[in-house]
């Protein structure tokens, strides 16, 4: 099946929504089909597929469509990406947008949905979108928690084209081997690591209390925004904290052994952030599947997809809590191996290829890939000859 997914980010962006959209592309390959991934090239240029596919760290074979950055990411984008639709013969639209979906649809082109659209947002995009969640060809609504998806059918979403899917994870490249490679970090001291943005909300000041009174182990934060680096770099040097290196942005790539050569990994999101209630970290699934034992904060949201068994929960922000989880792990071998384990376990039941396989056999989409009545409903738009996949 010819599948086009789409993302309105940069191709140069390493956002987590950016990663998401990638992955699922590479998701929906691995299952077998023809799959092309339309987002914008930016304003310094076109960058080569090659490129693309080390930094998001892309296995499978996809093709790459880069639209002008100026088009932005309404309704000139969705007009540029129903051009490569009919192109291309796509049978299925994947699209990370308000507009896109909403014009496919229109045409007659099955197509789906994946929004995070927070509580409270009533703009003109989310709302025309639950409009057209109603048409026939509109297949699914992909979001990441039942919370959201309450929202949505508020707004008029229809109810039974709504799915709840966590963020996922590259299995094939986040999965522990049998035999690691070099080590990224220098020392020996136990290593407590996390991954990810370095926003408040997500942690980082409960992270930093915590760092001051271990000061035996070594932190290590590998990621964020270079303004984010440079931020959390004075706030350590306010508390002559030396403990803690940061390690800044990471391609996708190159994050595995960040994670493979920790001794804990760490994940306390705030619960003070309204995203407590229905986050759904795209690091879960990385860190779940790294074979590392995982700390994470007892937030509504992370209680929907893990269990005590999975993860150490500890009560958010508090960073006497989060040390007391970290020495917990580190102290107690078997509680450290049965975490692992459970984690490994659990990772497979949140790869992308499997995400893409639900979204795919899911009744409101199978259904009408079945009886391929959009065919029918396009034949007529199409161009003869070609299948645009390259």
């Amino acid at each position: 099946m010819r599948i086009l997914v789409v993302g309105g980010f940069e191709s140069s962006s390493r956002r987590a929504h950016a990663i998401n959209t990638a992955k699922m592309a590479q998701g929906f390959a691995r299952c077998g089909h023809a799959v092309t991934l339309v987002c914008r090239r930016p304003a310094t240029g076109t960058i080569s597929p090659t490129l693309l596919n080390r930094d998001f760290g892309i296995t499978a074979a996809l093709r790459w469509v880069q639209l002008p950055n100026r088009l932005g990411q309404g309704w000139r984008f969705a007009s540029a990406v129903l051009g490569v639709a009919l192109a291309g013969r796509a049978e299925l639209v994947y699209a990370r947008s308000f507009a896109v979906p909403r014009l496919t649809t229109r045409l007659g082109i099955l197509s789906v949905a994946e929004s995070h659209a927070h509580v409270g947002d009533r703009s003109p995009g989310l709302l025309g979108l639950c409009r057209t969640s109603q048409h026939e060809a509109f297949g699914l609504w992909v979001t990441i928690s039942d919370v959201l998806q309450d929202y949505y059918r508020s707004l008029g979403a229809a109810a039974h084209k709504l799915v709840t899917l966590p963020d996922a994870v590259d299995l094939e490249a986040f999965a522990r081997p049998h035999r690691l490679p070099p080590n990224p970090y220098v020392g020996s001291r136990p290593r407590v690591v996390y991954c990810g943005h370095l926003y408040d909300y997500k942690g980082i000041p409960t992270i930093i209390e915590a760092a001051e009174g271990l000061a035996h182990l070594d932190f290590h934060l590998v990621g964020g925004l270079p303004e984010d680096v440079q931020r959390t770099r004075q706030r350590l040097a306010a508390r002559g904290l030396t403990n803690v290196t940061l390690h800044g942005h990471r391609p996708p790539a190159d994050v595995p052994p960040y994670l493979w050569h920790a001794d804990v990994l760490l994940l306390p999101p705030s619960a003070h952030h309204p995203s407590a209630r229905w986050t759904s970290p795209v690091k879960l699934g990385e860190y779940l599947a790294s074979g590392v034992p995982v700390v994470s904060t007892s937030i509504p949201a992370l209680r929907d997809w893990l269990t005590d068994a999975e993860t150490r929960f500890v009560e958010p922000d508090d960073p006497l809590a989060l040390a007391d989880g970290i020495q917990a792990v580190l102290a107690d071998r078997a509680l450290a191996a049965s975490l692992s384990e459970a984690g490994r376990q659990k990772a497979p039941t949140l790869a992308y290829r499997r995400r893409a396989e639900r979204v795919l056999s899911h009744p409101e989409v199978a259904h009408r890939l079945a009886r391929g009545w959009l065919r029918n409903a396009v034949a007529g738009l199409m161009p003869r000859g070609g299948s645009g996949h390259g």
